[in-house]
C-alpha cells in the first residue's frame, strides 16, 4: 500500500512539474496594410526581434466591416509575435509614431510554449 502511494504521489509531482516548467508568453496577431514601405518594416521587424525576440510575417487579404458591399479585398501583412510578456503597447506606439498607424487591428492571447 505504502509502495502504491508513494508511486501515485510521484506520478502527481512529476505532471505537475511539467506545466509549471512550461514557458508562459505571450501571442500577438496583427494586421497592417501592404503599402508600409519596405524600409519602414524593415525597421519594424528589428525593433520586433529587439522587444519580443522575433516574428512571423505573411502577405494575407481581407476586409473589414467598411468593405461590406464594395467587393473590396486590400492586401496585408499579417504578423504573430510570441514574447515572454505583453508588448502590444510598445507595438501599437512603434508604428503609431514610426508608420503613423494609429489604428492597428490586434489580438493578443497568453499561451504556453511547448518544448
Amino acid at each position: 500500500m505504502k509502495l502504491k502511494t508513494i508511486l501515485l504521489s510521484l506520478s502527481l509531482v512529476l505532471m505537475l512539474s511539467g506545466s509549471a516548467l512550461a514557458a508562459k508568453a505571450t501571442v500577438h496577431f496583427f494586421v497592417l496594410p501592404a503599402g508600409i514601405p519596405a524600409e519602414q518594416l524593415a525597421t519594424f521587424n528589428e525593433f520586433l526581434v529587439k522587444t519580443a525576440g522575433g516574428y512571423t510575417v505573411s502577405r494575407s487579404t481581407g476586409g473589414d466591416m467598411g468593405d461590406l458591399g464594395k467587393g473590396y479585398a486590400p492586401e496585408n501583412v499579417s504578423y504573430t509575435v510570441s514574447a515572454p510578456r505583453n508588448v502590444a503597447r510598445q507595438i501599437k506606439a512603434y508604428l503609431k509614431t514610426n508608420c503613423g498607424k494609429d489604428q492597428v487591428f490586434m489580438l493578443t492571447w497568453p499561451a504556453e510554449r511547448v518544448e
